[in-house]
């Protein structure tokens, strides 16, 4: 798996991207809501 990150490493240019609030608050929202999503699953599916 660890191959599948070298595009990606590939295309870095070292610079930072452009900050708004979209990528401000990407991940405190998007994270916490996936782990979420996969609990119910999991309580949906083996319950």
């Amino acid at each position: 798996m660890m191959i599948a990150v070298i595009p990606f490493i590939l295309l870095y240019n070292g610079k930072r991207a452009k900050k708004s609030l979209l990528t401000k608050y990407f991940f405190y929202i998007v994270y916490p809501a996936h782990l979420w999503i996969l609990m119910m699953l999991k309580y949906c599916l083996l319950d």
